[in-house]
């Protein structure tokens, strides 16, 4: 694949690379995004609908991920007492 160097004015590349982090995405993958909504013709309202279904599905997976540490945090609790416990049986035992 060719190697594709641009020239932006700062402003640009500022903005960019504020819009890229705000996204949580590499500059690189961002500017491939907009080229290609581009050539697709993609338009504002398109952009909007699918923007909506974007945070709508990073809303349920934030969820799951807080649940999913709940439940990491809970089983290293259980886990952690059950150590305890058992180091309590040893000493008895000796």
């Amino acid at each position: 694949m060719p190697t594709i160097h641009l020239s932006l004015p700062e402003w640009m590349y500022d903005e960019l690379k504020r819009k890229a982090e705000e996204m949580g995405i590499q500059m690189t993958d961002l500017v491939k995004m907009y080229i290609k909504d581009g050539v697709e013709g993609n338009t504002d309202n398109e952009k909007d609908e699918e923007k909506g279904k974007y945070e709508e599905s990073i809303a349920f997976l934030e969820a799951k991920v807080a649940q999913l540490d709940a439940i990491v945090y809970e089983l290293l609790r259980k886990m952690q007492m059950m150590e305890e416990d058992k180091e309590d049986v040893e000493v008895v035992d000796k």
